[in-house]
């Protein structure tokens, strides 16, 4: 997939040895993104032979080219929304799976001395409206209350002090929020699967799985291989040829721009204490300094995302201007996009469907999920304690007129940006 971001820039391309297909094995991992290394990992260090297949390279779906925001990621409903839903004890349940997750990922990439500039700085989300303020108390309040889950309410008069603009009308800061640079994550998981034993096959897709009485039989390029189990980790990438996932998850094409290399003084104006930033909205922007601190990142559902360049440029500017309007002269000189997959319950799911181990459906919240997902559906598979979940027993249910789903989530994404500028001119 032909790629202009940022983070491919200064990182060397890495590719496994291409060794013969073995005729069969253990496991094998459709995806080599952050979920199948993830689950490859901890099945090879536990004895199982495991082959790791993706249709290009190690991460090249959303594991190298997503924002880099790492943080609890507790659920796109909220905890009014879970309530509703699921009752007071599941939602807990579910909303402490986040913490959760985030623990293991701090505590997986200190212990494998893994470098991926993983900073815990903070994030920042501003609210768009004096109503996204108080809500946004009340849901900290809540989480607080509940959770423990640190934080502070930033007023309008001292937002300066986080972000350098006077477009929100006060903010949130979360403190167990950070970020980390993608592709450097992907690719140290990858050496450390090989190290581990596993067999990374890149550019070959699996074309077909033929299911018989003691596993599955993979169809290749480069040959058959007969697997006793599968794993699914397509997530957002998936297609007819992993029908499994593909039929539960929805397909959004996001975008990102970089911006030229900003002077140090204007980096430290735009983030004065190096947090990753957001915003309230149904259809919001997040926003970072680089892993490096030299440029500022700029993503989201904006404009026509994998569409034209020049229009790109243009809503991309204007989203920009909007909170930084000191940027408008600054150039950007990176625009990529990519897919996240959404699910019909805004929630993550892992577990067996159709004959094979599914994690996947983070909802564009997937850096920390994907790789406690990944552990725990080793776990599962080898049938191992604590490989349970809050979310095993939420039905992941397929999406109704699949084939019409990417064009509904664009009309409806058209219809949530019209709500946001509405509400923006309410007094």
């Amino acid at each position: 997939m032909p790629s202009n971001q940022v983070y491919w820039e200064t990182i060397p391309t890495f590719e496994p040895e291409q060794a013969a297909l073995p005729k069969r094995t253990d496991i094998a991992v459709i995806g080599a993104g952050y979920t199948g290394l993830s689950v490859a990992l901890h099945l090879a260090r536990a004895g199982r032979q495991v082959v790791v297949f993706d249709a290009g390279g190690i991460g090249a779906g959303c594991s190298s080219r997503n924002g880099g925001m790492a943080g609890p990621s507790f659920h796109k409903l909220g905890s009014a929304g879970l309530m509703a839903r699921y009752g007071e004890e599941k939602t807990l349940g579910i909303l402490r799976e986040g913490l959760l997750a985030l623990d293991y990922f701090e505590d997986f990439v200190k212990q494998e001395n893994i470098d991926c500039d993983l900073q815990m700085s903070g994030r920042f989300r501003g609210a768009r409206t004096a109503a996204d303020y108080e809500s946004t108390a009340r849901e900290c309040q809540w989480l607080n209350t509940n959770l423990g889950l640190p934080y502070h309410m930033v007023s309008q008069v001292e937002q300066r002090s986080e972000i350098g603009s006077d477009f929100y009308k006060g903010g949130a800061v979360y403190h167990r929020d950070g970020g980390i640079h993608p592709r450097k994550l992907v690719l140290s998981l990858a050496r450390l699967a090989i190290a581990a034993g596993v067999q990374i096959v890149t550019d070959c897709p699996v074309t077909g799985l033929r299911q018989n009485v003691s596993g599955t039989e993979l169809e290749t390029p480069k040959g058959n291989i007969h697997a006793k189990e599968v794993v699914v980790a397509t997530n957002a990438y998936s297609d007819g040829r992993t029908p499994a996932m593909h039929r539960r998850v929805v397909q959004i094409r996001t975008a990102a721009v970089a911006t030229e290399p900003l002077p140090a003084e204007v980096m430290a104006s735009l983030s004065p204490k190096g947090r990753t930033l957001g915003e309230s909205g149904r259809i919001f922007m997040w926003f970072r300094p680089t892993p490096d601190g030299k440029r500022f990142i700029f993503g989201g559902r904006i404009g026509k995302p994998g569409g034209d360049l020049a229009t790109q440029h243009r809503a991309f500017s204007a989203s920009v201007n909007r909170v930084f309007p000191q940027l408008e002269s600054v150039a950007f000189s990176h625009i990529w996009s990519g897919d996240v997959a959404y699910t019909t319950d805004h929630s993550p799911h892992i577990g067996f469907e159709d004959g094979v181990w599914l994690a996947g459906g983070y909802c564009g919240s997937g850096v920390t999920r994907s790789l406690y997902f990944g552990m725990k559906l080793a776990r599962k598979i080898l049938q191992q304690k604590d490989a349970d979940t809050a979310f095993d027993d939420l039905p992941f249910a397929r999406v109704p007129f699949k084939p019409f789903s990417r064009s509904v989530a664009g009309w409806m994404t058209k219809w949530y940006a019209y709500q946001d500028a509405r509400d923006l001119k309410q007094p």
